[in-house]
């Protein structure tokens, strides 16, 4: 299969005079935006590259304007959900030191959205700042997906915001809802995987993308599992570790997200995800109550994944071994419920009349001796 070479977009303003106009520069930035839609992103370094090639040639153009501050929205389709407030101060104080050293980008609408340069916003807006640099280009076609492009292989973007930027995506571009579309990727994985053949699927990220729905037509997929796993390669994503390492952050429990968006890293909440009320033998807010706990003390001491994993298992243990006296105590009730749970219901059809009706007066007896016990614990 021949690779697909990515388009060399660094030369596209280079024919430009510095007398154009900013409606002929904006025309020239949709026609990379249309680029950038094709490209097979091979990672942040590329993308950046291109951006940064971006503003360069439009400040050689006369294109970036003084917008103020709360003139400014940011995307409702920034795959970045997470902005951590170091992060912000970090940035903050870039700006107070060194000022605003590249503009940010902006699309426009009824009113002027955020394409790129989210934080840089933020931080401005924490300074006081007034005003920030910015070039406005028109909407592109697709926004979802670009700035998916745009944010999708950065290190720094949490796994989370990750696995719903991608997951959103392919429910805009198939006819499956948000919820099937994890179920659909986790059954095509495990068939492939089963049949020794999801390495063939890898191969195909290298490829053009008609190659990707030949290699994808041979293997037997049904429509879904087709266009998701078309998608994904799509987007420069290998199929398996989007099963196994990302989709999974859609099903923590709510308070291990909220400690991923203040900084938890995704194969810590994986371990702590294992603190729930199966594995504890305890009620869910109990879980909870234990997680939330376990969680704060892994941050504060910024234990490593091994050691997380450790601790997670010790949790478990301490919660899952009674004391020899809560054993004795607890012995004789638990066998005579197991007991009473034995108790078919043929062998009640066979009893006697007077047999059933002396066995209901025994229960309710008992029953009313238990009310009484539970009311004094």
């Amino acid at each position: 299969m021949t690779a697909r070479k990515a388009p060399d977009l660094t030369n596209y303003f280079s024919a430009a005079k510095q007398s154009q106009q900013l409606s002929e520069a904006e025309e020239e930035i949709q026609r990379l935006k249309a680029e950038i839609e094709e490209l097979r992103s091979s990672g942040s370094t590329e993308l950046e590259a291109q951006l940064q090639a971006l503003r360069s040639q439009l400040q050689s153009q006369t294109g970036i304007l003084s917008i103020p501050v709360d003139q400014v929205e940011p995307n409702p389709e920034q795959p970045r959900q997470t902005f951590l407030p170091e992060s912000i101060e970090s940035m903050s104080r870039s700006l107070a030191a060194d000022g605003q050293l590249q503009p940010i980008i902006l699309i426009q609408r009824e009113n002027l959205v955020l394409f790129d340069g989210e934080r840089r916003w933020r931080s401005a807006k924490a300074l006081g700042w007034q005003n920030l640099q910015a070039v406005i280009i028109p909407e592109p076609v697709s926004l979802h997906r670009k700035a998916l492009l745009t944010s999708l292989h950065r290190e720094d973007l949490n796994p989370l915001d990750k696995a719903e930027a991608i997951v959103r995506e392919l429910a805009i571009n198939t006819d499956l809802s948000q919820v099937d579309i994890p179920r659909v990727l986790s059954t095509v994985v495990r068939r492939l995987n089963a049949q020794k053949r999801m390495n063939s699927v890898v191969e195909l990220m290298t490829v053009t993308a008609d190659e990707q729905q030949q290699g994808l037509a041979a293997l037997d997929l049904s429509e879904k599992e087709q266009a998701v796993l078309g998608l994904l390669l799509d987007l420069q994503l290998n199929p398996a570790s989007i099963d196994a390492n990302v989709f999974p952050m859609l099903s923590l429990a709510e308070d291990l997200k909220v400690a991923i968006r203040s900084g938890l890293k995704g194969v810590h909440a994986m371990a702590l995800q294992k603190l729930s009320a199966k594995n504890l033998g305890v009620t869910e807010s109990s879980a909870q109550s234990i997680r939330v706990k376990t969680t704060q003390k892994v941050m504060t001491e910024t234990l490593s994944a091994s050691a997380t994993r450790k601790l997670v298992a010790e949790v478990i243990a301490s919660h899952l071994q009674p004391s020899s006296t809560s054993t004795t105590k607890t012995k004789p009730v638990s066998q005579e419920a197991r007991r009473l749970q034995k108790l078919s219901l043929e062998s009640l059809k066979k009893a006697e009349r007077t047999q059933l009706m002396e066995f209901q007066e025994v229960l309710r007896q008992k029953l009313a001796e238990i009310e009484e016990v539970l009311k004094q614990k």
